[in-house]
């Protein structure tokens, strides 16, 4: 009897093993993907992405107090729990016309960042959080308009859509620094 119960235990130490294995091979396969995930969120009638890390939140209430003197794409200042942040206006300063039905509606505000700059960026509607692998992500291609090429980092297909990924760095780099 007792041989028996040590071959059990070697055939269960076995099933283990190879479980061990396939789980760590799945984890492997996970990582050599390199997902991206980002916020979908849409501009008129186009589709963009942020990268999520760069996202702290979304805003759907807020009153702007205007700014004198700025930049049309900067709509004025919100207070987001005792900090003041701007708001961009991003389809003025990419360019991209939205219907009136969006310009009228009220807008969400994405709360994005960088190394120097927090900003409230508003769009006409957010979207999903989607994955998408590293190596999917190309070059900016389909850009309709070449005044919005130096606004997108890239793009990517997602279930037959053409998504810009926005380069967040030039949408929050300083007004005036590389002119």
């Amino acid at each position: 009897m007792k041989h028996d119960h040590s071959l059990l235990g070697m055939d269960a130490a076995e099933v283990l093993r190879q479980r061990a294995e396939s789980l760590a091979q799945v984890s492997e396969e996970e990582a050599a993907l390199d997902l991206q995930a980002m916020l979908l969120f849409r501009l008129g009638e186009e589709w963009y992405a942020f990268r999520i890390e760069q996202v702290l939140e979304i805003y759907n209430e807020y009153r702007i107090a205007p700014i004198p003197r700025v930049p049309e794409f900067i709509l004025g200042v919100i207070n987001i729990r005792g900090e003041i942040v701007s708001v961009t206006d991003i389809a003025r300063l990419m360019r991209v016309s939205v219907s009136e039905a969006d310009a009228r509606g009220e807008q969400s505000a994405i709360v994005v960042t960088n190394d120097t700059c927090t900003s409230a960026v508003v769009v006409d509607e957010i979207g999903d959080i989607i994955e998408v692998p590293a190596d999917s992500i190309e070059p900016p291609l389909a850009v309709v308009d070449k005044s919005q090429s130096e606004w997108v980092s890239g793009s990517v297909y997602v279930e037959g859509r053409l998504i810009g990924i926005i380069n967040l760095d030039k949408v929050l780099e300083p007004i005036g620094e590389n002119e």
